[in-house]
């Protein structure tokens, strides 16, 4: 029994905690937008869609925009940015994008803050633009 008290008292502890930054994030003015840092084969295909990113403090990072994919090829694991340290997940994420590809693809972003473009079945498709608009990954543990 005092085992189970315990448990439940880090438990109650860790969602104060929680709570509280929920609350403090509530009444905080939300981030400005900053440019993504692009690498390897990608480009910015509309100027008025860059490709953008910000972390708010609910523990998430927001992105919107377009990536343009130079040679028309979306190849699994090509590298497509590199986010500033300081805004780099605890714990591997996944997330589908949208595009013009006709397999599915997604981005995979590293606790390195690599960000990689994963295709559907491996190998590479024709494609020339990722959409990041409303994709978001958290950037502390599931477990937290």
């Amino acid at each position: 029994m005092p085992d189970t008290i315990a448990v439940l008292g880090r438990r109650m502890a860790k969602l104060e905690r929680r709570v509280t930054a929920l609350e403090r994030a509530r009444r905080a003015p939300y981030p400005e937008w900053r440019d993504l840092p692009l690498t390897g084969d990608t480009s910015v295909p509309d100027e008025e869609q860059p490709p953008q990113f910000r972390a708010n403090l609910w523990d998430t990072t927001e992105f919107c925009g377009r990536v343009g994919l130079e040679g028309g090829r979306a190849t699994d694991e090509q590298l497509v940015a590199l986010l500033p340290e300081g805004y780099w997940p605890e714990a591997p994420r996944t997330v589908d994008v949208a595009s013009d590809a006709r397999r599915a693809l997604q981005l995979a972003f590293d606790p390195k803050g690599l960000v990689r473009l994963r295709v559907q079945g491996g190998g590479s498709v024709r494609a020339t633009w990722i959409s990041l608009d409303s994709m978001s990954i958290r950037t502390d543990r599931d477990d937290a």
